[in-house]
């Protein structure tokens, strides 16, 4: 069934060449910090916005 479909890929992958693997990895590792930091500047973006808004509600 499945688990033969599944472990028939995970040998297959293992005779393959690992260099594709660690590329991946390597992109996806190097990658994500990035997409954290845009995340976290977003936000911080959006927060200010909020503050400047209220600042101009009570002024």
């Amino acid at each position: 069934g499945k688990a033969n479909v599944i472990a028939d890929a995970l040998s297959r992958k293992e005779r393959e060449p690992p260099l594709r693997v660690r590329a991946l990895v390597m992109t996806i590792g190097l990658n994500l910090p990035r997409q954290i930091l845009n995340a976290q500047t977003e936000a911080r973006k959006s927060k200010n916005i909020k503050k400047e808004d209220v600042g101009g509600m009570i002024g």
